[in-house]
C-alpha cells in the first residue's frame, strides 16, 4: 500500500510540474506580446478564434493532432526500448510515398481493398526504412542517433528523385506525384478541411500502443531494457529483437502518419509536405517521458499553439514563428521542471502525515 501511494504521489508530481511548466511557458509568451503592444485578452481571444471559431478551424486542429501523435509515438515506442529514433521526418517521407504509389499506381480496386494495400504499404515503408538504421546499430554497432538523422536526408533526396523524375505528374510545376485514385482516398469528415478518416486509424493505433505498454510482455520488456539495459539480458530479455521490434513498430507509426496525409489531406505525395513534424515528435516524446497518455496531452498543446498561431497573425499582425518560439520555451520549461517543482515546494509545504501522527 505505501508502495502504491508513493507512486501515485510521484505520478501526481510529474504530472503538476509538467503542467506547471507548460503554463509558465505560456505565461511568457503572453508577455513576450504584451511587450510588442498586444494585451493578453487580445491574444486569448484571438488564439480561441483560431482555433474553435468555427468547424473548419477546429478540425484543423485535430488534423494536426493526428500526425504529430502519431510521429510522437514513434519516437517513444524506441525510447522506450532504449534506443533512439530521430528518423520520423524520413519514415514519414518513405512510408508517405509508398502510400501514394500504390494509390496512383493502381486501379480498378474495390475501395476497401486499395486503401488496406495503399495504408499498409505506408506502413511497411516506414518500418523498413526504420529498420536499416537497426540493423547497422546491431550489426556494425553504428550509432543509431547518427544513422537515424542521416537516413532523413537519405529519405528527402530519395523522394525528391522520385517525384522529379520518373513519377512526377504530368504538367506540374510542383514536385509532386499524379493524384491517386478516387478508390485510395480517405473519406473528408469535415468539409474544406483536412480532418479526415484517419482519425479513426489513429485512434486505433493510439490504442494499440497503450495496450501494448501496459498491458503485454513486450511493453514489460520494453521498459526493462529502456531503465537497465544490463539486468533485462540477466532477466532472459532478447533485446536485439525487442529494439528492434521497437523501432519497426515506431517506423510503421511514422508510415501511417505520412499515409494520412496523402490519403486524406492531399491526395497526392507532395516532396517536403512533413515539414519537420519528426524533430517535433522527438521532443514530445522526451517532454512526455514516452508515456502515450501525455504525449497525447502535450500534442494537444502544439498542435492548438499551431492553429492558433495562424488565428493571431490574421487577427493581430503576430509572426506565425510565435508558435514556434513557444514550443521552444516549453522545452527549456519542462527540461527545468526539476527546478520549478522545488519552487512550487518551497511555496507550498507539504507536511508528511505519517512524521505528524509520530510527534503527537
Amino acid at each position: 500500500m505505501k508502495s502504491s501511494a508513493n507512486f501515485r504521489r510521484q505520478i501526481m508530481r510529474q504530472s503538476l510540474s509538467l503542467i506547471s511548466a507548460i503554463m509558465l511557458a505560456l505565461v511568457i509568451g503572453l508577455l513576450l506580446l504584451a511587450m510588442d503592444g498586444f494585451t493578453p485578452a487580445e491574444v486569448l481571444k484571438s488564439a480561441y478564434a483560431g482555433t474553435f471559431s468555427s468547424d473548419f478551424r477546429f478540425a484543423n486542429m485535430i488534423s494536426r493532432l493526428i500526425i504529430i501523435c502519431l510521429v510522437a509515438l514513434a519516437a517513444a515506442v524506441p525510447f522506450k526500448a532504449g534506443i533512439w529514433n530521430i528518423g520520423g521526418d524520413g519514415q514519414l517521407a518513405i512510408g508517405a510515398f509508398f502510400a501514394a504509389f500504390i494509390g496512383f499506381s493502381l486501379s480498378g480496386l474495390p475501395k476497401i481493398i486499395h486503401l488496406t494495400l495503399s495504408i499498409s504499404a505506408g506502413m511497411l515503408g516506414g518500418a523498413f526504412w526504420a529498420s536499416i538504421p537497426t540493423y547497422l546499430r546491431f550489426k556494425f554497432k553504428a550509432n543509431e542517433i547518427v544513422t537515424t538523422i542521416m537516413m532523413n536526408y537519405l529519405a528527402s533526396l530519395i523522394t525528391a528523385y522520385l517525384v522529379n523524375y520518373p513519377f512526377r505528374a504530368p504538367g506540374s510545376s510542383n514536385a509532386e506525384t499524379p493524384v491517386i485514385a478516387e478508390s485510395a482516398t480517405l473519406m473528408t469528415m469535415v468539409p474544406l478541411s483536412n480532418l479526415n478518416t484517419g482519425l479513426y486509424l489513429s485512434v486505433a493505433a493510439f490504442l494499440i500502443i497503450l495496450f501494448l505498454d501496459r498491458k503485454t510482455i513486450w511493453g514489460y520488456e520494453w521498459r526493462i531494457l529502456g531503465a537497465n539495459e544490463e539486468f533485462g539480458r540477466c532477466g532472459g530479455i532478447s533485446d536485439t529483437k525487442m529494439r528492434f521490434l521497437s523501432m519497426c513498430i515506431g517506423g510503421a507509426l511514422a508510415g501511417l502518419a505520412g499515409s494520412i496525409l496523402v490519403l486524406g489531406a492531399y491526395h497526392k505525395f507532395i516532396l517536403g509536405m512533413g515539414g519537420t513534424v519528426g524533430l517535433n515528435g522527438v521532443l514530445i516524446a522526451l517532454i512526455a517521458a514516452n508515456s502515450p497518455e501525455l504525449i497525447l496531452f502535450v500534442s494537444m498543446i502544439f498542435a492548438f499553439l499551431q492553429s492558433s498561431a495562424v488565428g493571431m497573425q490574421a487577427k493581430l499582425g503576430v509572426a506565425i514563428e510565435l508558435s514556434d518560439i513557444l514550443q521552444s520555451v516549453i522545452i527549456l520549461m519542462v527540461i527545468t521542471r526539476s527546478k520549478i517543482w522545488a519552487l512550487i515546494s518551497k511555496i507550498f509545504p507539504h507536511r508528511d502525515k505519517g512524521n505528524y501522527d509520530s510527534n503527537n
